[in-house]
């Protein structure tokens, strides 16, 4: 659809589908990534020495960082590898909300978690690809900011 103020990429609901289904996958990338990291590299560098705690504590926190930051890194890969319009926008803005995950996940079952990753992640990306549909990227841009900062500030409070 075309008019004067902004163009709009009508997405067939199959490809809106297909990067739903793409979030779910690195959904299992990011929780695999966190786990591998975790136990592999971040938990024996912060707790090799019990000098500093909080950063024991928080190791799955940061695995879960890296690993949200690898997860969209490979997103975009992907994305672009589908000829996805702006997949840099879905796969940084899904890291950004997503950003804590690992943290919000500690603790539970492995299953629990793997599922929570998969679900957010999907929904992520299916928000983000909904957000991108409009051709132009200032606009596309400027929506997923506004949205990535409504969902942080509102799990923070």
């Amino acid at each position: 659809v075309l008019t004067d103020e902004q163009t709009i990429l009508m997405r067939p609901w199959q490809a809106w589908l297909s990067i739903v289904l793409v979030g779910a996958a690195v959904g299992i990338v990011f929780w695999i990534l966190t786990a591998l990291l975790g136990r592999y590299i971040v938990e024996p560098l912060t707790c090799r020495e019990l000098v500093d705690a909080a950063s024991c504590v928080n190791a799955t926190s940061l695995a879960g960082n890296i690993a949200a930051i690898l997860s969209a890194l490979l997103a975009s890969i992907e994305l672009l590898r589908m000829n996805i319009a702006q997949p840099v926008i879905i796969a940084v803005g899904s890291a950004a909300v997503l950003w804590s995950l690992a943290g919000w996940t500690n603790g539970l079952f492995w299953l629990e978690s793997i599922a929570w990753a998969i679900v957010l992640w999907g929904l992520s990306f299916g928000l983000f690809a909904w957000i991108t549909r409009y051709s132009r990227l200032i606009p596309s841009i400027i929506i997923a900011t506004i949205v990535v900062l409504i969902i942080r500030i509102t799990l923070v409070l």
